[in-house]
């Protein structure tokens, strides 16, 4: 049984999900861009036998507060996931952070190293080599743009647009690209208040940068789950960041894209669960450790 709770984070109402039996080992999941706490509806049915699972949407998204006085930014994120596991959960946490939220995860396990006890990156946002060299990146630098970047967002982001990323670059697989996943994304570009969140945050995309110093600084065990067939960011980056982080293991899902806790929710929950279990990600034998996990 899960339960929809909000906490007031600086005079704003903030949503999150919570499940699974207080005391248990807590875990929080911070969802991505332009969704919400839905992308972890498979994570909180199976885990919630085993943890005190979190899911908090960010301010801007879904049913948290969406001011239009705030500039959304990955600053903000962090001040409100780290007040939250400050102030209602009070206990180091089993963060687990997709795209923007991997981000925002690594953030706080930099910043705040003693509210977390390991840390999961899934398909993470802040490739810095890879997105400061890409020209993936023009379209987003134009819309920075007054008046043509607006154009250009209204011109791009549209219906068939938004469904065809989703069925052919957000998931790998068909099956998880159910009517309820796909009412959940026009819902999430196309409300009034959730669009103009969107089209904000999306010009931000170019500043969404990890750079090796602040990887290298995360000593938690750190879990990376790639999709094989992630075209956003893709698996290269996780190969990156395995290589700098003192204590990663790097997972690639060959049947996955950005969302493998959607595409392949039975392994990605296996993997979570092994790892809590774990003594440290990195083999014995040390050194970072690259696997590449195949479907049941």
């Amino acid at each position: 049984m899960s339960s929809e709770r909000y906490f007031d984070w600086q005079g704003w109402h903030c949503f999150y999900q919570a499940a699974g039996e207080p005391g248990a080992p807590p875990v929080v999941l911070i969802h991505g861009h332009a969704t919400s706490h839905f992308t972890w509806r498979h994570q909180v049915a199976a885990l919630q036998k085993d943890f005190q699972v979190f899911a908090p949407d960010l301010l801007g998204f879904g049913r948290s507060a969406k001011p239009r006085d705030v500039a959304y930014n990955v600053e903000v994120w962090t001040a409100q996931i780290t007040d939250f596991i400050r102030s209602v959960i009070q206990r180091p946490v089993l963060l687990v952070g997709n795209s923007l939220g991997g981000l925002i995860a690594a953030h706080i396990a930099d910043r705040h190293p003693a509210l977390v006890s390991k840390l999961v990156l899934i398909a993470s946002a802040g490739a810095s080599s890879y997105w400061q060299s890409s020209l993936v990146n023009f379209p987003f630098l134009l819309m920075r743009t007054p008046v043509i970047g607006r154009t250009l967002f209204d011109t791009l982001v549209q219906q068939r647009f938004v469904e065809w990323n989703i069925r052919h670059r957000l998931y790998a697989n068909p099956a998880a690209v159910t009517p309820e996943v796909i009412a959940h994304y026009r819902e999430c570009f196309f409300a009034p208040d959730n669009r103009e969140i969107v089209f904000e945050v999306t010009k931000q995309f170019y500043d969404f940068v990890m750079d090796d110093a602040m990887a290298r600084r995360i000593a938690h065990p750190t879990l990376l789950l790639w999709g094989e067939r992630d075209t956003f960011v893709p698996p290269i980056r996780g190969r990156q960041l395995v290589r700098v982080m003192p204590r990663a293991r790097l997972e690639v899902l060959p049947q996955a894209s950005h969302c493998p806790h959607e595409d392949q929710p039975e392994q990605v929950n296996a993997l979570l669960q092994a790892f809590h279990r774990e003594a440290d990600p990195v083999a014995s034998g040390g050194g970072n450790g690259v696997r590449q996990t195949q479907p049941d």
